[in-house]
């Protein structure tokens, strides 16, 4: 460990004295960023670096970059240039590495006398250096274990301390440019969360986070974010080339950051919607960062208690059910009447109420799918449990039956059953309920004999809005006369 440390700290100050004549471009000559982060895990970077730049050939060194980069999806581009080979340094400098890439060659060796404290100086070959461990070969023989200390002359080629970008630019002249570096890397991925707080019996406040997670090997300073919902198409072991073609309607949209200091600003494009965040902001490497999207007051919603039935309106019918408690369904309109009225992205959604007591308590969660301008979302968050149903099928009668026989000696047999049911609604709350009771119902079926009135919600589906007084209970009793065919054959 002694040894990893020393050779670490040594090559550093190496690098330092070798790299110092190169034409290094680092983060801090950007005079531009924009960072467009998928669903997907993948981001387009977006970069201007200020480069001096001699008439003819420059060799110029982009650090910085980050180490999940796909290379082959990089863009230079600047006026009076023309990039004429381009190559990504991803071996960096370690004690490992540089241990490694001196194999064959001689290092100076240092140890320390014990009696004087003194260094005692010597040379020896690098013979191996498996798994960072050096075998030393000395004019006295062969050290596996060498206790003391290792010298560099020179560095390697191509260890760098960071992942670099080397590019080969042929320029027209002698000056700054500003040249513009694109390219897609992996291991930077966003999500939204919301916190739904009701305050009323149909109102709440709506806040919308966009949470960001960088893994990709940089560190993203006055970044320009802007955030793509919906999944771009990947192909294995290939470049990426949608997001590529995003890159001139991206930068066209960087006057929107401008627009807004509260709010993000959103846009569609084909299949995509994407989301400028109001402000800049660094995004640093191995980072979670929370930055707010949306705050909405007063937000209209409503509760919906719903059962579907699980009674089956066959000859092999489920005839009873007990006590099955209501799902727990809150609606909102993404409308402007409703004070939405904007896309939102897909993400969690937590809803919190204030207790009797005015203290506030966690009510449930769902997925929010991604809404559009006058969508509704429809999000259960758990039962009622005030709330319970049960119900029955009484009777069963058969109304009537028609044979038909056919050349094969089959018979058709169509018959016509009518299903008496009833169903009781419990309320235990101290306050009128509803609840919306949905029955499937096969395509011919009819509904006959309402206690209460219904309709249909689709062809196969009958709904009933069902009242309940508090601390009381309803009765809700239908027929359903349902045709039936059977072949019968000898």
């Amino acid at each position: 460990m002694r040894l990893a440390t020393w050779l670490f700290m040594s090559c550093i100050s190496l690098y330092s004295s070798v790299r110092a004549a190169e034409n290094v471009v680092g983060e801090d000559k950007n005079t531009k960023l924009q960072i467009s982060i998928y669903n997907n895990g993948l981001a387009l970077v977006k970069e201007q670096r200020a480069v001096g730049l001699q008439q003819g050939v420059n060799d110029i060194a982009f650090s910085g970059v980050a180490s999940q980069i796909k290379p082959e999806t990089v863009l230079l581009f600047a006026s009076g240039i023309k990039v004429l080979e381009q190559n990504y340094d991803y071996d960096l400098l370690t004690a490992n590495n540089l241990v490694d890439k001196s194999v064959g060659k001689k290092v100076k060796t240092v140890t320390v006398n014990p009696q004087n404290g003194e260094n005692i100086f010597d040379s020896a070959e690098i013979v191996s250096a498996a798994y960072g461990q050096p075998l030393l070969k000395f004019s006295y023989g062969i050290e596996a274990h060498f206790p003391g200390r290792l010298v560099f002359e020179k560095l390697p080629e191509n260890l760098r301390s960071e992942p670099t970008l080397i590019a080969k630019i042929d320029s027209g002249e002698t000056a700054v440019k500003n040249i513009s570096l694109a390219y897609l890397t992996a291991g930077i991925g966003w999500k939204t969360d919301y916190v739904a707080k009701i305050v009323s019996a149909d109102k709440l406040h709506l806040q919308g986070w966009v949470t960001i997670n960088n893994e990709s090997g940089a560190d993203y300073k006055e970044a320009a974010v802007q955030l793509i919902a919906g999944d771009v198409n990947l192909v294995a072991n290939a470049p990426v080339g949608r997001p590529m073609m995003l890159l001139a309607k991206s930068n066209r949209a960087a006057g929107a950051y401008e627009a807004d200091e509260s709010a993000a600003v959103s846009e569609s494009f084909g299949n995509y919607h994407l989301y400028n965040l109001p402000r800049k902001t660094d995004i640093k490497d191995k980072q979670t960062k929370q930055i707010s999207l949306l705050e909405k007051q007063d937000v209209a919603y409503r509760k919906e208690a719903r059962l579907l039935s699980p009674l089956y309106f066959n000859n092999h019918a489920v005839a009873e059910f007990k006590q099955i408690h209501p799902d727990m369904i809150y609606v909102l309109q993404n409308t402007e009447a409703s004070r939405l009225g904007l896309p939102l992205p897909s993400g969690m959604i937590r809803f919190y109420e204030n207790d009797k007591d005015g203290n506030m308590q966690f009510i449930g969660e769902n997925s929010l799918t991604h809404l559009a301008k006058g969508e509704e979302a429809r999000l259960k968050l758990g039962s009622s449990f005030n709330l319970f149903v049960s119900g029955k099928i009484v009777k069963i009668s058969k109304l009537s039956e028609n044979r038909a026989e056919d050349d094969t000696s089959c018979v058709t047999v169509n018959t016509d059953y009518a299903y008496d049911a009833e169903v009781t609604f419990h309320n235990a709350d101290t306050h009128t309920q509803e609840v919306v009771f949905e029955q499937n119902l096969d395509s011919e079926a009819k509904v006959e004999n309402e206690s209460l009135k219904g309709s249909f919600k689709d062809a196969d589906s009958y709904v009933w809005k069902v009242t309940i007084p508090k601390e009381g209970k309803q009765t809700l009793t239908f027929r359903v006369v349902s045709p039936q065919k059977t072949r019968r054959c000898r």
